[in-house]
Protein backbone atom coordinates (compact mmCIF):
# COMPACT_ATOMS: atom_id res chain seq x y z
CA UNK A 1 0.00 0.00 0.00
CA UNK A 2 1.36 3.28 -1.15
CA UNK A 3 0.01 6.97 -0.27
CA UNK A 4 -2.10 8.06 -2.48
CA UNK A 5 -4.81 10.82 -3.22
CA UNK A 6 -7.88 10.21 -2.17
CA UNK A 7 -9.49 13.75 -4.25
CA UNK A 8 -12.47 15.78 -2.81
CA UNK A 9 -13.39 19.05 -4.36
CA UNK A 10 -11.35 21.07 -1.43
CA UNK A 11 -9.09 18.42 -0.31
CA UNK A 12 -5.49 17.77 -0.97
CA UNK A 13 -4.00 14.26 -0.87
CA UNK A 14 -4.04 11.83 1.81
CA UNK A 15 -1.16 9.98 3.13
CA UNK A 16 -1.57 6.63 4.62
CA UNK A 17 1.77 7.20 7.01
CA UNK A 18 0.08 9.68 9.00
CA UNK A 19 -2.80 7.53 9.53
CA UNK A 20 -0.40 4.68 10.83
CA UNK A 21 1.27 7.82 13.18
CA UNK A 22 -2.52 8.31 14.65
CA UNK A 23 -3.52 4.80 15.45
CA UNK A 24 0.04 4.40 16.77
CA UNK A 25 -0.40 7.89 19.04
CA UNK A 26 -4.24 6.63 20.18
CA UNK A 27 -2.03 3.79 22.00
CA UNK A 28 -0.67 6.80 24.00
CA UNK A 29 -3.97 7.86 25.17
CA UNK A 30 -5.69 4.70 25.45
CA UNK A 31 -2.65 4.36 28.31
CA UNK A 32 -2.76 7.62 30.14
CA UNK A 33 -6.04 7.86 30.65
CA UNK A 34 -6.70 4.36 31.64
CA UNK A 35 -3.69 4.37 34.35
CA UNK A 36 -5.50 7.05 35.92
CA UNK A 37 -9.63 6.10 35.41
CA UNK A 38 -8.93 2.51 36.42
CA UNK A 39 -7.37 3.49 39.48
CA UNK A 40 -9.29 5.93 40.54
CA UNK A 41 -10.73 5.23 43.96
CA UNK A 42 -7.24 4.01 44.69
CA UNK A 43 -5.78 7.63 43.77
CA UNK A 44 -8.40 9.12 46.42
CA UNK A 45 -6.94 7.43 48.62
CA UNK A 46 -3.44 7.22 47.89
CA UNK A 47 -0.88 9.62 46.62
CA UNK A 48 0.50 8.60 43.31
CA UNK A 49 4.27 8.44 44.57
CA UNK A 50 2.64 6.10 48.05
CA UNK A 51 1.02 3.47 45.13
CA UNK A 52 2.34 -0.15 45.91
CA UNK A 53 3.83 -0.10 43.23
CA UNK A 54 6.86 -0.76 40.85
CA UNK A 55 9.25 2.91 41.80
CA UNK A 56 10.03 2.87 37.83
CA UNK A 57 6.54 1.98 36.46
CA UNK A 58 5.41 4.91 38.60
CA UNK A 59 8.03 7.02 37.63
CA UNK A 60 7.21 6.54 33.88
CA UNK A 61 3.30 6.52 34.43
CA UNK A 62 2.89 9.33 36.36
CA UNK A 63 0.67 11.79 34.82
CA UNK A 64 1.61 14.95 36.57
CA UNK A 65 5.30 15.03 35.82
CA UNK A 66 6.67 11.17 33.90
CA UNK A 67 8.13 11.90 30.62
CA UNK A 68 4.59 10.37 28.85
CA UNK A 69 2.40 13.10 30.54
CA UNK A 70 0.36 14.19 28.07
CA UNK A 71 3.18 13.82 24.94
CA UNK A 72 0.99 11.59 23.21
CA UNK A 73 -2.20 13.78 23.35
CA UNK A 74 0.21 16.43 22.20
CA UNK A 75 1.20 14.41 19.39
CA UNK A 76 -2.33 14.23 18.37
CA UNK A 77 -3.08 17.50 18.51
CA UNK A 78 0.10 18.22 15.79
CA UNK A 79 -1.35 15.66 13.59
CA UNK A 80 -4.50 17.85 14.20
CA UNK A 81 -2.58 20.40 12.61
CA UNK A 82 -0.88 18.48 9.93
CA UNK A 83 -4.54 17.27 8.74
CA UNK A 84 -5.73 20.58 8.52
CA UNK A 85 -2.73 21.43 6.10
CA UNK A 86 -3.60 18.38 3.92
CA UNK A 87 -7.20 18.76 3.89
CA UNK A 88 -6.97 22.29 2.93
CA UNK A 89 -4.08 21.94 0.62
CA UNK A 90 -6.13 22.39 -2.69
CA UNK A 91 -8.61 24.89 -1.88
CA UNK A 92 -5.66 27.41 -0.74
CA UNK A 93 -3.77 26.22 -3.66
CA UNK A 94 -6.44 27.54 -6.20
CA UNK A 95 -6.34 30.88 -4.67
CA UNK A 96 -10.08 31.22 -5.64
CA UNK A 97 -11.99 33.14 -2.93
CA UNK A 98 -15.50 30.93 -3.01
CA UNK A 99 -13.13 28.24 -2.54
CA UNK A 100 -11.27 29.07 0.31
CA UNK A 101 -14.41 30.82 1.65
CA UNK A 102 -16.36 27.31 1.71
CA UNK A 103 -13.03 25.31 3.21
CA UNK A 104 -12.91 28.27 6.32
CA UNK A 105 -16.90 27.29 6.62
CA UNK A 106 -16.04 23.48 6.28
CA UNK A 107 -13.79 23.94 9.19
CA UNK A 108 -15.76 25.70 11.43
CA UNK A 109 -18.17 23.39 10.84
CA UNK A 110 -16.32 20.39 11.78
CA UNK A 111 -15.02 22.58 14.53
CA UNK A 112 -18.39 23.40 16.09
CA UNK A 113 -19.16 19.52 15.78
CA UNK A 114 -16.45 19.00 18.15
CA UNK A 115 -17.30 21.53 20.35
CA UNK A 116 -20.79 20.05 20.79
CA UNK A 117 -19.12 16.59 20.95
CA UNK A 118 -17.00 17.64 23.94
CA UNK A 119 -19.16 19.22 25.46
CA UNK A 120 -21.63 16.75 25.95
CA UNK A 121 -18.72 13.71 26.11
CA UNK A 122 -17.75 15.15 29.16
CA UNK A 123 -20.32 13.57 31.29
CA UNK A 124 -19.01 10.31 30.50
CA UNK A 125 -15.07 11.08 30.06
CA UNK A 126 -14.08 13.97 32.15
CA UNK A 127 -11.14 15.63 30.33
CA UNK A 128 -11.98 15.14 26.87
CA UNK A 129 -10.14 16.30 24.25
CA UNK A 130 -12.83 16.99 21.77
CA UNK A 131 -13.93 20.83 22.57
CA UNK A 132 -10.72 21.47 22.30
CA UNK A 133 -10.12 20.11 18.63
CA UNK A 134 -13.50 21.76 17.65
CA UNK A 135 -11.56 24.88 19.37
CA UNK A 136 -8.44 24.89 17.33
CA UNK A 137 -10.23 23.69 13.99
CA UNK A 138 -12.23 27.21 14.14
CA UNK A 139 -9.23 29.24 15.40
CA UNK A 140 -7.27 27.35 12.41
CA UNK A 141 -9.78 28.18 9.42
CA UNK A 142 -8.99 32.11 10.05
CA UNK A 143 -4.93 31.34 9.49
CA UNK A 144 -5.31 28.46 7.22
CA UNK A 145 -4.20 30.27 3.94
CA UNK A 146 -1.12 31.77 6.07
CA UNK A 147 2.51 31.33 4.99
CA UNK A 148 3.82 28.67 7.03
CA UNK A 149 6.39 31.24 8.49
CA UNK A 150 3.78 33.04 9.93
CA UNK A 151 2.46 29.69 11.53
CA UNK A 152 5.96 29.24 12.99
CA UNK A 153 5.99 32.96 14.26
CA UNK A 154 2.48 32.78 15.54
CA UNK A 155 3.34 29.14 17.21
CA UNK A 156 5.83 31.70 19.66
CA UNK A 157 3.62 33.96 20.11
CA UNK A 158 0.91 31.78 21.45
CA UNK A 159 4.04 30.48 23.66
CA UNK A 160 4.79 34.23 24.81
CA UNK A 161 1.29 34.96 25.84
CA UNK A 162 1.04 31.46 28.06
CA UNK A 163 4.07 32.45 29.96
CA UNK A 164 2.45 36.47 30.38
CA UNK A 165 -0.45 34.53 31.38
CA UNK A 166 0.83 32.53 33.49
CA UNK A 167 2.79 35.17 35.45
CA UNK A 168 0.34 37.65 36.09
CA UNK A 169 -1.98 34.64 37.54
CA UNK A 170 1.20 33.61 39.63
CA UNK A 171 1.47 36.94 40.79
CA UNK A 172 -2.11 38.21 41.30
CA UNK A 173 -3.45 34.73 43.06
CA UNK A 174 -0.91 35.01 45.79
CA UNK A 175 -0.28 31.22 45.72
CA UNK A 176 -4.11 30.82 46.69
CA UNK A 177 -4.51 27.17 45.78
CA UNK A 178 -7.46 28.09 43.84
CA UNK A 179 -8.03 31.55 42.38
CA UNK A 180 -11.73 32.70 42.17
CA UNK A 181 -11.14 35.19 39.23
CA UNK A 182 -13.57 34.81 36.08
CA UNK A 183 -10.01 33.99 34.05
CA UNK A 184 -9.04 31.21 36.60
CA UNK A 185 -11.44 28.73 35.90
CA UNK A 186 -11.84 27.34 39.28
CA UNK A 187 -15.31 27.85 41.89
CA UNK A 188 -14.41 26.63 45.39
CA UNK A 189 -13.10 23.01 45.18
CA UNK A 190 -13.62 22.04 41.35
CA UNK A 191 -13.52 23.40 38.06
CA UNK A 192 -16.27 25.48 36.40
CA UNK A 193 -18.60 23.10 34.29
CA UNK A 194 -17.19 23.25 30.75
CA UNK A 195 -21.28 23.49 29.61
CA UNK A 196 -21.26 26.89 30.80
CA UNK A 197 -19.83 30.17 29.02
CA UNK A 198 -17.69 30.65 31.71
CA UNK A 199 -16.47 27.21 32.11
CA UNK A 200 -16.19 26.76 28.44
CA UNK A 201 -13.92 29.74 27.81
CA UNK A 202 -11.66 29.45 30.89
CA UNK A 203 -11.08 25.78 29.72
CA UNK A 204 -10.10 25.68 26.23
CA UNK A 205 -8.02 28.91 26.80
CA UNK A 206 -6.27 28.35 29.68
CA UNK A 207 -7.19 26.18 32.28
CA UNK A 208 -8.44 23.07 30.58
CA UNK A 209 -6.39 19.92 30.02
CA UNK A 210 -5.57 20.85 26.62
CA UNK A 211 -6.25 24.63 26.31
CA UNK A 212 -5.10 27.14 23.62
CA UNK A 213 -2.17 28.72 25.77
CA UNK A 214 -0.28 26.79 24.61
CA UNK A 215 -1.20 23.91 22.60
CA UNK A 216 -2.50 25.97 19.74
CA UNK A 217 1.48 26.21 19.03
CA UNK A 218 1.21 22.17 18.64
CA UNK A 219 -1.53 22.71 15.93
CA UNK A 220 0.45 25.42 14.20
CA UNK A 221 3.79 23.59 14.33
CA UNK A 222 1.76 20.16 12.79
CA UNK A 223 0.17 23.05 10.18
CA UNK A 224 3.60 23.84 9.13
CA UNK A 225 5.04 20.47 8.93
CA UNK A 226 2.47 19.21 6.71
CA UNK A 227 3.84 21.62 3.96
CA UNK A 228 7.18 19.43 3.75
CA UNK A 229 8.20 16.75 1.33
CA UNK A 230 6.94 13.99 3.23
CA UNK A 231 7.65 11.43 0.04
CA UNK A 232 11.40 11.70 0.91
CA UNK A 233 12.97 10.08 3.51
CA UNK A 234 15.41 12.36 4.22
CA UNK A 235 12.62 14.23 5.57
CA UNK A 236 11.63 11.81 8.16
CA UNK A 237 15.53 11.61 9.25
CA UNK A 238 15.84 16.05 9.93
CA UNK A 239 12.62 15.82 11.48
CA UNK A 240 13.04 13.27 13.95
CA UNK A 241 16.26 15.23 14.35
CA UNK A 242 14.32 18.38 15.10
CA UNK A 243 12.82 17.08 17.35
CA UNK A 244 15.22 14.88 19.47
CA UNK A 245 16.96 18.17 19.35
CA UNK A 246 14.07 20.32 20.71
CA UNK A 247 13.58 17.43 23.35
CA UNK A 248 16.83 18.27 24.46
CA UNK A 249 16.26 22.00 24.87
CA UNK A 250 13.17 21.55 26.98
CA UNK A 251 15.11 19.71 29.59
CA UNK A 252 18.28 22.02 29.45
CA UNK A 253 15.87 24.67 29.99
CA UNK A 254 14.51 22.43 33.10
CA UNK A 255 18.19 21.90 34.27
CA UNK A 256 19.50 25.15 34.08
CA UNK A 257 15.54 26.76 35.87
CA UNK A 258 16.63 24.74 38.57
CA UNK A 259 20.14 26.21 39.25
CA UNK A 260 19.55 29.70 38.80
CA UNK A 261 15.82 30.15 39.69
CA UNK A 262 14.20 30.51 43.06
CA UNK A 263 12.22 27.57 44.25
CA UNK A 264 9.28 30.01 44.20
CA UNK A 265 9.90 30.80 40.34
CA UNK A 266 11.37 27.27 39.39
CA UNK A 267 7.54 26.44 37.58
CA UNK A 268 8.09 28.87 34.98
CA UNK A 269 11.45 26.72 33.69
CA UNK A 270 9.29 23.19 33.93
CA UNK A 271 8.70 21.01 31.30
CA UNK A 272 6.19 19.01 33.73
CA UNK A 273 2.00 19.62 32.03
CA UNK A 274 0.79 20.08 35.84
CA UNK A 275 -2.68 19.44 34.50
CA UNK A 276 -3.51 16.73 36.91
CA UNK A 277 -2.43 18.98 40.28
CA UNK A 278 -5.26 20.05 42.79
CA UNK A 279 -3.20 23.25 42.55
CA UNK A 280 -3.77 25.66 38.97
CA UNK A 281 -1.36 24.45 36.72
CA UNK A 282 0.72 27.54 36.74
CA UNK A 283 3.64 25.60 34.94
CA UNK A 284 1.36 24.31 32.23
CA UNK A 285 2.80 25.62 28.83
CA UNK A 286 6.05 27.15 29.66
CA UNK A 287 8.65 27.14 26.76
CA UNK A 288 10.40 24.25 27.96
CA UNK A 289 6.89 22.14 28.21
CA UNK A 290 6.32 23.67 24.92
CA UNK A 291 10.14 23.03 23.82
CA UNK A 292 9.62 19.37 25.02
CA UNK A 293 6.51 18.72 23.93
CA UNK A 294 6.70 19.69 20.12
CA UNK A 295 9.81 17.44 20.35
CA UNK A 296 8.91 14.25 21.25
CA UNK A 297 5.65 15.01 19.12
CA UNK A 298 7.22 15.61 16.01
CA UNK A 299 9.99 12.74 16.77
CA UNK A 300 7.36 10.25 17.51
CA UNK A 301 5.46 10.98 14.58
CA UNK A 302 8.51 11.05 12.15
CA UNK A 303 9.86 7.71 13.34
CA UNK A 304 6.48 6.07 12.80
CA UNK A 305 5.22 7.28 9.79
CA UNK A 306 8.68 7.54 8.17
CA UNK A 307 8.83 3.48 9.16
CA UNK A 308 5.13 3.04 7.68
CA UNK A 309 6.51 4.98 4.38
CA UNK A 310 9.66 3.20 4.71
CA UNK A 311 7.68 -0.42 4.72
CA UNK A 312 4.19 0.05 2.95
CA UNK A 313 3.20 -3.20 2.80
CA UNK A 314 3.90 -4.37 6.56
CA UNK A 315 0.77 -6.02 7.49
CA UNK A 316 0.31 -4.43 10.91
CA UNK A 317 1.02 -0.65 8.99
CA UNK A 318 -1.67 -1.52 7.24
CA UNK A 319 -4.33 -2.76 9.67
CA UNK A 320 -2.93 0.71 11.66
CA UNK A 321 -3.45 3.28 8.46
CA UNK A 322 -7.32 1.47 8.05
CA UNK A 323 -7.86 2.31 11.88
CA UNK A 324 -6.11 5.39 11.77
CA UNK A 325 -8.85 6.83 9.34
CA UNK A 326 -11.55 6.64 11.94
CA UNK A 327 -9.62 7.56 15.05
CA UNK A 328 -12.37 9.72 16.01
CA UNK A 329 -15.05 6.87 16.25
CA UNK A 330 -12.15 4.75 18.65
CA UNK A 331 -11.79 7.68 20.69
CA UNK A 332 -15.27 7.66 21.35
CA UNK A 333 -15.02 4.08 22.24
CA UNK A 334 -12.00 4.24 24.07
CA UNK A 335 -14.08 6.43 26.82
CA UNK A 336 -17.36 4.83 26.48
CA UNK A 337 -16.06 1.59 27.38
CA UNK A 338 -14.49 2.45 30.39
CA UNK A 339 -17.79 4.54 31.56
CA UNK A 340 -20.09 2.05 30.69
CA UNK A 341 -17.71 -0.77 32.85
CA UNK A 342 -18.15 1.50 36.24
CA UNK A 343 -21.84 2.62 35.59
CA UNK A 344 -22.72 -1.09 35.57
CA UNK A 345 -20.12 -2.14 38.73
CA UNK A 346 -17.76 -4.51 36.75
CA UNK A 347 -15.18 -1.86 37.18
CA UNK A 348 -13.76 -1.32 40.85
CA UNK A 349 -11.10 1.48 39.14
CA UNK A 350 -8.33 -0.27 41.59
CA UNK A 351 -6.62 -2.35 39.04
CA UNK A 352 -2.97 -1.15 39.51
CA UNK A 353 -0.44 -0.25 36.80
CA UNK A 354 0.38 -3.35 35.53
CA UNK A 355 -3.22 -4.65 34.62
CA UNK A 356 -4.24 -0.90 33.81
CA UNK A 357 -1.10 -0.99 31.13
CA UNK A 358 -2.27 -4.77 30.42
CA UNK A 359 -6.39 -3.45 29.85
CA UNK A 360 -4.77 -0.66 27.64
CA UNK A 361 -3.09 -2.65 25.55
CA UNK A 362 -5.12 -5.16 24.64
CA UNK A 363 -8.17 -2.54 24.44
CA UNK A 364 -6.40 -0.79 22.11
CA UNK A 365 -5.31 -3.69 19.72
CA UNK A 366 -8.87 -5.03 19.75
CA UNK A 367 -10.19 -1.40 18.95
CA UNK A 368 -7.70 -1.36 16.16
CA UNK A 369 -8.50 -4.51 14.57
CA UNK A 370 -12.27 -3.92 15.03
CA UNK A 371 -11.57 -0.46 13.36
CA UNK A 372 -9.66 -1.61 10.47
CA UNK A 373 -12.19 -4.59 9.51
CA UNK A 374 -14.98 -1.67 9.77
CA UNK A 375 -12.99 0.42 7.59
CA UNK A 376 -12.48 -2.32 4.86
CA UNK A 377 -16.05 -2.88 5.08
CA UNK A 378 -17.75 0.46 5.03
CA UNK A 379 -14.82 2.41 4.17
CA UNK A 380 -15.64 5.42 6.62
CA UNK A 381 -16.53 5.44 10.83
CA UNK A 382 -20.07 6.07 11.75
CA UNK A 383 -18.71 9.49 13.87
CA UNK A 384 -16.28 10.13 10.72
CA UNK A 385 -19.68 9.93 8.44
CA UNK A 386 -21.39 12.39 10.86
CA UNK A 387 -18.25 14.54 10.64
CA UNK A 388 -18.89 15.03 6.92
CA UNK A 389 -22.45 15.39 6.77
CA UNK A 390 -22.23 18.00 8.99
CA UNK A 391 -19.15 19.57 8.45
CA UNK A 392 -18.46 18.34 4.46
Amino acid sequence: MTPQAQPTPLSGPRLTQFDVARATVLFGVFLMNYIVYFNLKTLREVRWNNLDEPRLLRSVLDPQTGPLSTRFAAALVTLVGMGITLLSARAVASKDPVTVSALRWRLRRRGALFVLAGIFFEGAWPGTILHFTGTYLILASFVVTWRREWWLVSSGVVSALTVLHRVVVFQTSKNDEFPTSWWGGFRNDSRVPVGTVQGFITNVTTWGGHPILPWLAFVLIGMTLATLDWNSMHTYVRVFVVGVSFIAVGYTTQYLGKKVLSEEWRWAASVDPGAFRRTPPFGLGMPAYVFAGVGSSIAAIALVAGLAFRFPRFLPFRVLARAGRITFSLYILHGLLPWFLVTIGVEHQRHGLVGSVLIAAVTWCVAVVLGALWQKRFTIGPLEWLLRKFGG
